[in-house]
């Protein structure tokens, strides 16, 4: 048990670590090229990331992720599983290929037929991938992985990307810097694994594999309708602009929550893969999660909502400042993305694979509805309640765990109390200063800085002062376990912290 508890913090943080690194790279990289290219190109891009998004659904179909629960895999497993992936991604690849035209008359955006041709190649690559990254994650080796995603990233858009951008190729340069990215990703990762190429159709436990690969897909594929519906809507009915407004917005804030969700769920799931039969460690690891979650990322995207304004001109420049009003409601959703990352992989390793399907298949349909009362809306409106949406299917997964560990009230109250004081106290401290560092007419880059102090000074000394109060004892147990592996300049204020907490 401390093994799995020192392995899975090790790649927590190879995982987290990277991640930052990465959010770095992509936001510097993404900003430059949206400051080149402007709404409109990133528009239609937009559109083609919900086509693979979407796509890749089927050509993957969760196969490769049940390796990772699988107790033992033999070569046979893998073999079988790469044969589907091949098959599955030629068949869906060739698909989106060929119906592109379709699409883009979807769309009612002729010109963005070239992008979804041009990316169906994306899901080949995406499909071939996902054996080795799973393999991967199974042996909790995210170090291999992190090193793969940065390099792959920095040579397909740093490299590639950015110099076609300023060369004048538009929307084409974002199209060949995924293409490059998703291709040397999968070379390193395959050959880090070596995985056998030869084909296998059946295997003793195919049928079940199959099984499992169906149910994951069916909830993959809800969760796209309900994380993607929103962005087919203003696709749709407004123009190209609007759309490279909703979407930077929403990514603004998404790519680096889903970058750390992305690792802390995969992380969770392979470390509780262990755990499945332990209900009473699967309890321990969620309310800690849950309460490192709440204390950390519910201020911080508080912030980020309050300084919208402030952060999309700095950014972006003023010709994306319309993006502002999106950006609100996207930041104070993306917490609750960071909690789903943890309910999931317990739901799934509690034994309830098909649970999180039947919870939120009743979402689709209310939020079908409630798209249909909204073609005439402000892309405001549409954003605000997407993003309540969000939350609220967070909260049904949330309650669905509780119940399942039979985690008491007092408990779950104690584990998410100090991140509600903590954001309270940001939430009243920023708002209240912020008409007064506007009307202070400095500069954008100081209005935040202003800003973002006063919310980081309201933080620090709550928790100097409050930290009995904020964080429970086994929580502040859990977090100096751990502190040696943080970075060093970190230790001093985590002992300064929690050193005394009795």
């Amino acid at each position: 048990m401390k093994d799995l508890a020192g392995r899975s913090l090790t790649a927590f943080l190879w995982g987290a670590g990277g991640s930052i690194v990465k959010i770095i790279l992509q936001f510097g990289a993404q900003v430059v090229l949206a400051r080149l290219l402007g709404p409109t190109e990133y528009g239609l891009f937009a559109l083609g990331v919900i086509v693979v998004s979407f796509s890749t659904f089927f050509s993957d179909m969760g196969l490769a992720y049940g390796l990772i629960q699988k107790k033992s895999v033999d070569v046979n497993d893998i073999r079988f599983v790469w044969t589907w992936q091949c098959m599955l991604g030629i068949l869906v690849s060739g698909i989106v290929f060929y119906s592109a035209g379709s699409l883009a008359n979807l769309f009612a955006k002729p010109e963005a037929e070239f992008i979804f041709q041009s990316l169906s190649l994306v899901v080949l690559i995406n499909a071939v991938t996902s054996l080795s990254t799973n393999l991967l994650k199974k042996s909790l080796n995210f170090k291999i992985l992190q090193v793969s995603e940065l390099f792959s990233y920095f040579l397909g858009f740093g490299c590639v990307g950015i110099p076609l951008a300023i060369s004048g190729y538009g929307g084409a340069s974002l199209v060949a810097a995924w293409l490059v990215q998703s291709a040397s990703n999968f070379i390193i990762l395959y050959l880090q694994v070596r995985h056998p190429l030869t084909f296998k159709f059946w295997t003793t436990d195919g049928g079940h594999m199959l099984r499992y690969g169906a149910t994951a897909l069916g909830t993959y594929l809800i969760n796209w309708v309900l994380n993607g519906a929103d962005k087919i809507l203003v696709g749709r009915i407004f123009s190209s602009y609007t759309v490279g407004l909703y979407t930077t917005a929403f990514n603004f804030v998404n790519a680096p929550s889903s970058a750390i969700y992305g690792n802390l769920q995969s992380i969770v799931f392979s470390a509780c893969a262990r755990l499945q039969d332990n209900h009473e460690a699967l309890r321990e690891v969620f309310l800690r999660l849950l309460s490192l979650i709440t204390l950390i990322t519910f201020p911080l995207f508080i912030l980020i909502a309050v300084g919208s304004e402030f952060l999309i001109v700095i950014v972006y420049g003023v010709k994306w400042l319309d993006a502002a009003q999106l950006l609100t409601p996207f930041a104070l959703a993306m917490p609750f993305l960071l909690i789903w990352g943890i309910s999931t992989p317990i739901l799934w390793n509690s034994g309830y694979t098909k649970l999180e399907f039947w919870l939120q298949l009743p979402m689709v349909f209310l939020w079908l509805a409630v798209l249909s009362t909204l073609t005439d809306s402000s892309p405001q409106v549409v954003a605000t309640v997407a993003a309540s949406l969000f939350a609220l299917r967070c909260i049904v997964m949330v309650l669905a765990v509780v119940k399942i560990l039979k985690i008491s009230p007092r408990s779950f109250l104690n584990a998410i109390f100090g991140g509600i004081v903590l954001s309270l106290i940001v939430a009243f401290v920023s708002l209240s200063l912020r008409p007064s560092i506007t009307a202070f007419n400095a500069a954008p880059p100081v209005q935040l800085l202003l800003l973002l102090s006063a919310g980081g000074i309201a933080y620090f000394l709550s928790m100097c002062l409050l930290v009995p109060m904020l964080v429970d004892e086994r929580m502040a147990a859990y977090i100096m376990m751990g502190q040696k592996k943080l970075p060093q300049w970190t230790r001093p204020i985590v002992r300064y912290l929690l050193g005394n907490q009795k």
